[in-house]
């Protein structure tokens, strides 16, 4: 009998469902949210403000230099650029911040459970269930309470370290660092 595609990734799927790993179940409650805020900050503002700062430094020589050449509506241009930089990089993370925390997923509670195979992770809640191969992660981050699986540098999916029900949190972050060693901090 010839095996087709279709019969090798239904073998695949079928032989990684009798070998979770791991599992975790993760309830996102606003104490969750903002942990998850507070932690995000302390590793990408830094990097968010001096990007900021190059942009203000270049637009401020770019408008001085329109001034100082008597180029008046290219200056007050550059000027109203840096105003316009400048409300947008200061409010834009609180409006961000204030959109996710009121989203049902944060008000709802909502209930991720994510099982580990060998292959991907499967993450499924009352609305929606998908699989994630490891390497379409961006960066794994641990701290004392979570575990933070970043899909790209603004989101991220969080895991208790309390809510295995599979493994636990060492074998876990052991497991985590094997699959993507390049991505784990």
């Amino acid at each position: 009998m010839m095996l087709t595609i279709v019969h090798l990734i239904n073998y695949n799927v079928l032989g990684d469902i009798m070998n979770k790993l791991f599992e975790n179940t993760t309830t996102y409650t606003s104490d969750v949210y903002r942990e998850f805020v507070e932690f995000h900050n302390r590793k990408y503002n830094l990097k968010y403000n001096l990007y900021t700062l190059f942009m203000l430094a270049l637009i401020v020589f770019c408008m001085v230099l329109q001034f100082s050449y008597s180029n008046v509506s290219l200056g007050i241009l550059f000027l109203l650029i840096m105003i316009v930089f400048l409300i947008w990089r200061v409010f834009h993370p609180f409006f961000f911040v204030k959109k996710e925390a009121n989203s049902d997923k944060v008000k709802k509670q909502l209930t991720n459970t994510y099982s580990f195979y060998d292959n991907y992770i499967e993450i499924k809640n009352d609305n929606d269930s998908f699989n994630l191969r490891y390497f379409k992660l961006h960066k794994v981050f641990e701290t004392e309470n979570n575990f933070y699986l970043y899909i790209n540098k603004n989101y991220s999916f969080v895991l208790d370290k309390n809510g295995f029900s599979i493994g636990n949190p060492d074998l876990f972050y052991d497991f985590i660092k094997k699959k993507i060693w390049y991505k784990v901090f």
